[in-house]
Parts: C-alpha cells; sequence; structure tokens
C-alpha cells in the first residue's frame, strides 16, 4: 500500500501507465472507497428516518436540508484552510475519520435530535472530503506530469461507478440484516479511506511548490482573494446545471409512477442506464479537454441537457424513446461533473482546495435548491412541467458560460490557432508553459496546463484580490 516508492516520479508511456502507479491505485481505493460509503449513506438516509426513527416527512425534509447547509459552509472554511496547510492528506484522513464517526452514530443512535446534531457536525465536516479528494487528484496529475482533465474523468469515473453498484448493495443489506450492519459496514469504509490515505498516498511535490505565501489575505478577504468573474460564471452554471439534475432524478420516478404508469423498477432503470453510460464517458471527455477546448464542452452540455429536458415530455409513454435519450443525458452529465471543478482549479492556481471546495459547495448547493424547487413546481403545475423547468435552468447555465473567453480556460487551443501547431498533450504541454507565464495580469490564462507543475519549481503567480483569475 505504501506509495513511497513513487513518490515524486512522473508516468511514463502515456495516460494509462498511471494506474500501475501504486500512488494512483491507492488513491482509486480511497476515492471507491467514499464513493461507497456516500452511495450506502444518503440513498438509504430517508428510510433510516422513517422506519427506524419514525420521522415524520417534515422530520425528513428538515433533516436533509440542515445536513446541506452545513456541508456547504463547511465545504468552503475547510478548503481555504487545507490550502494553508502543508500536507494536505491531514485534511483527507480527520475528515474521513468524522465520517465514520458521523456513521457509526448512525449505527447506534435512535434518537431524532441527536442523529440530527451528529449528522450536521460530523458528516458537515467529513463532508469537505469529497472536494478535497479533487484537490489531491489536481495535485497528483500534476505531480505524475498527466492532464488533469483526464485524470479527475478518470478519478470521477471511479465515484459513478460506485453509485452504480452502493445503492442496489445498500438496500440489499437493509433487506437481508439491517440499518446497523449497513452502517456499521459504511464506517468500515471510512476507515479504510483514512488508512489509505495516510499511509498509502505521497506528498505530490507540486503541493509544495503551489503553498500560499506569506503575502495571503488572513479570514475571508484571504480565502475569496483572486475569485472574480470568471470563477463566478463557472460556479453559476455549477448551481444551475447540477440543480437541474437534482430536480430530474427527484422528479423521475413520480413522473414515471404517477403520470406515465409504468413502474418505479423502469425509473430506476432509467438512471441505472444513464449512470453506467456517464463512466466511460467521462474518461474519453478528459482525453479530448485540451484537444476540444473546456469552454466547448461545457457549451455543448448545457445544449445536450437543454435539448434532453425538452424531449422528455414528448417521449410521454414511450419506454424505447425515454430509454434513447439516457445516452444524451449521461454526454452532459459527464461534462458537468468534470470539467468545472478543472476550470475552477485552473482560474486559483495554487489554492486547488479552495478552487475544490467551491466546486463541491456549487454541487451541493445545486443539490439543494434543485429539492426545494421540484416540489414546488411539482405542486403547483405539475410533474411533467419540472422537466421544462430544468431545460430552462440548464439554457441559462449556457448563458453564462459564453462570456468566459477561449484564452481564459483554454491557452492551449489559443496557442495552437496561433502557431498552427498539433494539439497540446504530453509533452507538448510542458512546452507551452514559459508562454503563458509570461502573460500580463490582466490576461492571466485561467486554464494552465496540468503536467506544467511537475516540470516548473516556480509555483504560478496567484492573482491579487478582486483581479481576474
Amino acid at each position: 500500500m505504501s506509495a513511497g516508492t513513487t513518490e515524486g516520479a512522473p508516468a511514463k508511456g502515456g495516460r494509462w501507465r498511471l494506474v500501475a502507479d501504486p500512488a494512483v491505485r491507492n488513491l482509486i481505493a480511497a476515492t471507491g472507497a467514499v464513493g461507497i460509503a456516500g452511495a450506502f449513506l444518503v440513498p438509504t438516509t430517508s428510510l433510516f428516518l422513517t422506519e427506524a426513527v419514525a420521522a415524520t416527512p417534515l422530520m425528513v425534509g428538515l433533516f436533509f436540508a440542515a445536513r446541506s447547509i452545513a456541508e456547504i459552509g463547511t465545504d468552503v472554511v475547510v478548503g481555504a484552510v487545507s490550502d494553508r496547510l502543508k500536507d494536505r492528506r491531514a485534511i483527507l484522513v480527520l475528515t474521513a475519520l468524522l465520517n465514520a464517526s458521523g456513521a457509526l452514530c448512525y449505527t447506534f443512535l435512535r434518537d431524532y435530535t441527536l442523529l440530527l446534531v451528529t449528522g450536521m457536525v460530523l458528516f458537515g465536516l467529513g463532508g469537505a472530503c469529497f472536494g478535497q479528494l479533487f484537490a489531491y487528484t489536481r495535485e497528483l496529475a500534476d505531480d505524475r506530469g498527466v492532464d488533469a482533465p483526464f485524470f479527475n474523468g478518470f478519478l470521477r469515473s471511479v465515484t459513478s461507478l460506485a453509485w452504480v453498484i452502493g445503492p442496489p448493495l445498500a438496500f440489499w443489506i437493509v433487506a437481508q440484516w439491517s440499518f446497523a450492519v449497513l452502517y456499521a459496514a459504511t464506517a468500515c469504509l471510512s476507515l479504510v479511506a483514512a488508512v489509505l490515505c495516510r499511509w498509502g498516498l505521497p506528498y505530490p511535490r507540486t503541493a509544495q511548490a503551489a503553498t500560499p505565501g506569506e503575502d495571503q489575505l488572513p479570514g475571508l478577504r484571504g480565502m475569496f482573494a483572486g475569485v472574480g468573474p470568471r470563477t463566478l460564471l463557472v460556479l453559476g452554471s455549477v448551481v444551475l446545471l447540477l440543480g437541474a439534475n437534482a430536480m430530474y432524478q427527484i422528479n423521475l420516478p413520480l413522473y414515471i409512477t404517477d403520470d406515465l404508469g409504468m413502474s418505479g423498477q423502469f425509473a430506476g432503470l432509467l438512471l441505472g442506464v444513464s449512470a453506467a453510460l456517464e463512466i466511460p464517458l467521462m474518461v474519453m471527455v478528459g482525453v479530448w479537454a485540451d484537444r476540444f477546448g473546456k469552454r466547448r464542452f461545457l457549451i455543448t452540455a448545457t445544449v445536450c441537457a437543454t435539448a434532453f429536458f425538452a424531449l422528455l415530455p414528448v417521449a410521454d409513454t414511450s419506454r424505447a424513446a425515454l430509454l434513447a435519450l439516457q445516452p444524451l443525458n449521461a454526454a452532459w452529465a459527464a461534462v458537468a461533473l468534470n470539467i468545472p471543478v478543472v476550470m475552477l482549479q485552473d482560474s486559483l492556481p495554487g489554492r486547488f482546495g479552495t478552487a475544490s471546495a467551491l466546486y463541491s459547495s456549487a454541487f451541493k448547493a445545486g443539490m439543494f435548491l434543485g429539492g426545494l424547487a421540484v416540489g414546488t413546481v411539482a405542486t403547483w403545475t405539475g410533474y411533467t412541467q419540472v422537466f421544462w423547468v430544468c431545460a430552462g435552468l440548464t439554457a441559462i447555465a449556457g448563458v453564462l458560460v459564453l462570456p468566459l473567453r477561449v484564452q481564459d480556460t483554454d491557452p492551449a487551443l489559443t496557442k495552437q490557432a496561433l502557431t498552427g501547431a498539433q494539439p497540446a498533450t504530453g509533452q507538448a504541454l510542458t512546452d507551452a508553459r514559459p508562454a503563458t507565464q509570461q502573460a500580463p495580469a490582466d490576461t492571466h490564462p485561467a486554464n494552465s496546463p496540468a503536467p506544467q507543475a511537475s516540470t516548473d519549481s516556480t509555483p504560478p503567480a496567484r492573482p491579487a484580490e478582486g483581479s481576474p483569475e
């Protein structure tokens, strides 16, 4: 499990040789453990509160709302603190242990108030593990000299696979044994993740090079310094896209069973097919991100999402048509769950923890707001109309992405257009680094190709407070 023998050694022979790196294998295992633990916990919590704690629907709603608010706030704070620490692995271990403690509380406690308080505190802080894994993934990608979109998409596909396997397995465990056994297993998975993060992950050299210096402002001013208009546009698009996704996932089973008169199992089939298709698509998006352009990918995703939601009501009672739409659904989701976090990390160089926490918070804010919106829309207009609202939200997300400039999000494409060179991959990305470093402060590129950090010992300059990224 130890990764000490490969620390700092760049991968050679292509992207897929990374799988032979012990550090990458340990990161895959840790990501999988965290993903399955989340897939055990999230889908079963409402049933657990209803059956084991005798909570009312209102109490269940308040429980999820309180936890979401706690996680959104702590994500950003923990992310900013992690950028000031020398070793991010300490935060990963701590958050994994907090998640394990929260799962143990679910195992033994049956009092609603105690579960609410412990869930807000332990899972509120432990939920930051999600964003910190994104940050560490970027640091390791830079250290190993591989492009960040591919590496992030590859690791994100592991989480998607966990969510294909986890929920059915969780409900099977509950049916065969009990909630206590399920949450004990969840605690064990979180402990495994903590062990892997402590002894299986190396300390990336680029993390030391990118550590913020003494000039970083303290408190909230330092936390949000450099978060300019481009970063806010990406965050806004993430909130809208994932809000629409949350509305879809909540509304779909009700639409299928109540409006179309089909079985709930068919709704599960639609969600499962889409999740399975997302896995290879995430990897493909990562491979082609630097060639096609992250901005183009995100705009294409908003178009696909808008078309998907607009076509859902038209598909009506046709099972074949609903299944045929799932590749379109998977295509936009594969981009929305991968590319924006890389764009945010590129916009805040040397502050991967803050950038990843902002993405994680936007992700959870979108889920939270989507959950609130679907109840309101469905109550007043019906389940079918929810999809039209989703289409409107994704269209607005596309409008937010349009002002982003290619030279900010994809400087490698800009250089290729000017020089007529081949698309920058591998060593070509490394050779392009000095040109981007010489850009003036007001046109600092928002996307620094991943391999550069491992070949350049000089950390990228952090934008001054209030300036564009």
